[in-house]
């Protein structure tokens, strides 16, 4: 059988305007709809969604039957478990859940940009956290944020659990609190350290035993008591030739100036020349590092922004500290 010229090129433009006659019977989604959508999807049923959003089941379904009205297609397949979405339905709901993601990452950028970025925000640590990690780290938050104002508190013990009062906590142990914004960032390493000079004067100590033959300088924390009884044992808390202190950059000059034996983060002690890393056959002291902050971190756009550049620049530091 033949076809004309003409018949087959009839036939080709009938193929041609096929395609635009059905999209003009798509129309574009109705947004509170499509939210309806994702919703169900996000969280697998109607009932579901109910529960969590308090809309009504008819409005809901109301919503997913004029979806499927605008877009000409079927989105859920109906059946005895339920709701299960279509291959067109995944392809909804892709680009739905992009379109949520963009608009919550639109709402957050407003704000930031219509926050103040001023006024001061209160930071503690621990003395030996402030001395060692933040300098370098402050110093890029203040080139980075203009009219950024910073209140450091440096402190023998840091608990966010507690009535200290700051914004924003660095501490070595996990937040009790369930109501605080809390991320771990990374872990310190400790090491127990003596000058060359004091040791030649008084000897290497080879076990817990010998310490006590040795003055140790520094207060041990309440946090931290617990922790060091499991690992040292009870002697390390018991010792009583001590030379009190809990300010960090006291202890560590009184350290390296030969008074006694001290612990502090590896990457301090193994950088300082005139000190020896002592006790190593004891079991490493390693202790997490956590940003903490107060509930109301995400309603301050301030305070959110340098909570984030804090955790992500603490990381990057702990974790060249390790390598």
């Amino acid at each position: 059988m033949r076809f004309s010229h003409s018949g087959a090129k009839q036939k080709l433009s009938l193929g041609i305007i096929h395609v635009p006659e059905m999209l003009k019977k798509i129309k574009q989604p109705n947004l509170e709809h499509l939210r309806s959508f994702h919703q169900i999807c996000i969280m697998g049923s109607i009932g579901a969604t109910v529960s969590k959003t308090g809309s009504s089941r008819a409005t809901l379904s109301r919503h997913i039957a004029s979806l499927e009205a605008d877009l000409s297609s079927i989105l859920f397949k109906r059946g005895a478990l339920g709701f299960i979405l279509t291959a067109l339905g995944k392809t909804v709901f892709e680009y739905a859940d992009n379109i949520f993601k963009e608009a919550e990452n639109l709402s957050e950028a407003v704000l930031l940009q219509n926050s103040e970025l001023t006024g001061p925000i209160k930071i503690i640590a621990s003395s030996g956290i402030a001395t060692i990690i933040l300098p370098s780290i402050i110093s890029e938050l203040m080139f980075e944020i203009e009219g950024l104002q910073l209140e450091l508190l440096p402190t023998g013990s840091v608990s966010m659990d507690s009535t200290q009062d700051a914004d924003i906590a660095i501490q070595t142990h996990r937040p009790m609190r369930k109501d605080l914004i809390a991320s771990k960032v990374g872990e310190i390493n400790y090491g127990v350290y003596a000058s060359v000079k004091y040791l030649e004067k008084k000897g290497m100590p080879e076990t817990l035993q010998d310490l006590k033959k040795h003055c140790f300088i520094g207060t041990i924390p309440e946090t931290l008591k617990q922790t060091l009884q499991a690992l040292w044992g009870q002697e390390i808390l018991d010792h009583d030739n001590i030379i009190g202190c809990e300010d960090y950059p006291l202890i560590w000059q009184l350290v390296v100036a030969g008074c006694g034996i001290g612990v502090t983060h590896r990457a301090q002690g193994d950088a300082e020349p005139s000190v020896k890393l002592i006790l190593t056959d004891l079991d490493a002291l390693k202790l997490p590092v956590w940003l903490a902050a107060q509930p109301d971190l995400k309603s301050r756009a301030r305070l959110q922004l340098v909570y984030s550049s804090l955790a992500e620049k603490i990381k990057v530091k702990l974790k060249n500290f390790s390598n």
